[in-house]
This record gives structure tokens, sequence and C-alpha cells, in this order.
């Protein structure tokens, strides 16, 4: 009989453990990607990240708001969380 496994669970029907927050998940990961430590990035450009996500990177250190007030840029910790090897388990 087939059931249906969610992405979280493992092929043992185990669920996954959470990320821990020191490591950039997907959203996160993506929006550093595009930014550098001199060039803005805009919040629009940082899609799929939001307001929740961008406030998260703000509070983890990982990104700055730059001083026109409307783009932000990586910090050297948000470069060594990026480099952060992802947990397969």
């Amino acid at each position: 009989m087939y059931s249906e496994v969610s992405a979280a669970e493992n092929s043992k029907g185990n669920k996954m453990p959470a990320r821990p927050s020191h490591i950039p998940h997907v959203k996160e990961r993506t929006a550093l990607q595009r930014m550098s430590f001199t060039r803005g990035v805009r919040p629009e450009q940082m899609q799929p990240a939001g307001k929740l996500v961008i406030a998260g990177m703000l509070m983890k250190g990982w990104i700055a708001k730059q001083r026109d007030g409307r783009t932000y840029c990586i910090t050297p910790v948000g470069d060594e969380a990026l480099k952060m090897i992802i947990p397969t388990r």
C-alpha cells in the first residue's frame, strides 16, 4: 500500500530535525547569495525572502541596512553563515 510521505520525513517515516538557526535556510541563502559587501540590494531583489526573513537576517547580523535606508548588504557574519555546510542528518 502506498502512503504519501512529506518532504520533512525520511524513507523510514521519521521526521528530519529542524535546521539549526545559525545555518541559513533556502530563502535566507537565496537572498544572501544575491548580496555583496558594497553594492546594496533592495528588499524586492531578495525574493523569495519577505519582511520576516529580512528581519531575521538583520537580527542574526547577516545583513546590514545601508546609509540610504532602502538597501541591504551582506556582512562578514552573513558571508560566514553562507559558507556553512548544510547538514544532511
